[in-house]
């Protein structure tokens, strides 16, 4: 009768969270995604091979989020080759021409292969194109939009400055 009554509870709303590859992104949408699990949320946190190689590395990033159940690490590629360094303009140079379509290929094929099914993406202000892969296979979306406020005025009134 047990094994019954669980099956007939509904399963907990499934979130997958989307940063942009950059570490300070990262580590902004880490910390929401701590919240989710607390409140009972399943959890799917994406990211690069890369930035997750270095989170496992750097901040035993796995046994930390251990301790919340329902929470799962899945990885896709940026677009750009293991051995290439990732540093100083890179970024920039790389993003729209070779990473963002690896990247919306991936996230395109996570959100149609999960399971459970995603129920809604709270992706980085940064990737417009998950707002186009969200909306074409029917998950809802969030935009979390990283930079501070501080940042956000200096784009705004540059023209003062």
């Amino acid at each position: 009768m047990e094994e019954q009554d669980r099956s007939s509870q509904p399963r907990p709303p499934h979130v997958l969270i989307f940063p942009l590859p950059l570490q300070g992104h990262i580590n902004t949408m880490i910390k929401l995604a701590e919240l989710l699990p607390i409140a009972g949320f399943k959890l799917t946190f994406l990211n690069s091979h890369h930035n997750h190689k270095r989170l496992v590395k750097f901040n035993n990033i796995a046994a930390h989020f251990e301790r919340y159940p329902g929470f799962e690490f899945k990885t896709i590629t940026d677009g750009l080759p293991l051995d290439h360094p990732r540093s100083g303009s890179w970024f920039l140079d790389m993003f729209e021409e070779t990473m963002e379509p690896k990247m919306k290929q991936s996230l395109r094929e996570v959100l149609v292969n999960s399971s459970p099914p995603v129920d809604c993406v709270i992706a980085d202000g940064f990737l417009g194109f998950a707002l186009d892969v969200a909306k074409e296979v029917g998950i809802p979306i969030i935009i979390f939009f990283i930079p501070a406020v501080l940042v956000v005025s200096g784009f705004l009134i540059l023209s003062l400055i």
